[in-house]
């Protein structure tokens, strides 16, 4: 986990304006509805969802689920020792529940799932995003603790068997997909994730391009269903 952990902190100064964060901000937002809800951040990192939530529903009530003790004082500073749900034995209370690229860490993901969705009352919506496509893997994956990429398929596959009514499935930056395939196909994939901790980042870009690519990310993202492949995956599902 430590190159995960570094990525993570990494985030807190480099990161709240990067264009991919902001991208997948505006696919969670526009599935939210009204002003006056708790959401419940599983796997908060840094915090992203709750600082971006502040912005955009000002009323609204965030928590979060942080396994990470080095994180969890930050987001205890941030969002008060109140928005702390780690050991909570329910997201009741939560309308919405995020899992945003935290999936793709967990081992065993569908027994995951299925103890997240016993925490969680009927009409809960669920929201999630995973990286895509297996063959896209690439020591970027190794650093950062993945242990798959996903495709539909295998979405569908996990929630057949969970009490949750899947709304949609869309793949999101289908416009990084070259930048992907040439991150797979230029650097070796290695066993040793601590040697590539350094390449496990976001890249500092100039801000014209990060301005660029997020007006690019945002059209996407509006055409999402109509898109065959990305390099994530958005998840809408409702708690049946």
């Amino acid at each position: 986990m430590d190159a995960l952990e570094a990525h993570l902190q990494r985030q807190i100064e480099h990161s709240r304006s990067f264009f991919w964060h902001r991208t997948r901000w505006d696919a969670v937002a526009g599935e939210l509805a009204g002003d006056d809800f708790t959401l419940t951040d599983v796997g908060a990192g840094i915090g992203l969802v709750g600082e971006f939530l502040e912005t955009s529903h000002p009323h609204a009530t965030y928590r979060f689920v942080e396994p990470l003790e080095s994180l969890v004082a930050e987001l205890e500073a941030r969002f008060g020792a109140a928005a702390n749900a780690n050991g909570a034995g329910s997201y009741a209370d939560s309308r919405y529940v995020t899992l945003l690229d935290v999936l793709e860490h967990i081992e065993d993901d569908s027994e995951f799932l299925a103890d997240l969705s016993a925490k969680t009352a009927p009409g809960t919506i669920l929201i999630m995003t995973v990286p895509a496509l297996n063959g896209l893997w690439s020591s970027w994956d190794v650093a950062l603790g993945h242990y798959r990429r996903y495709d539909k398929r295998m979405i569908r596959q996990l929630f057949a068997q969970l009490p949750f009514e899947v709304r949609e499935i869309s793949y999101l930056f289908p416009e990084m997909l070259p930048a992907a395939v040439a991150r797979r196909r230029n650097r070796r994939v290695r066993q040793d994730a601590a040697a590539e901790s350094e390449t496990a980042e976001f890249p500092d870009l100039p801000r014209w391009l990060n301005e660029l690519l997020y007006r690019i990310g945002s059209a996407t993202r509006r055409a999402r269903r109509l898109s065959p492949a990305g390099t994530s995956l958005l998840v809408v599902a409702e708690r049946s």
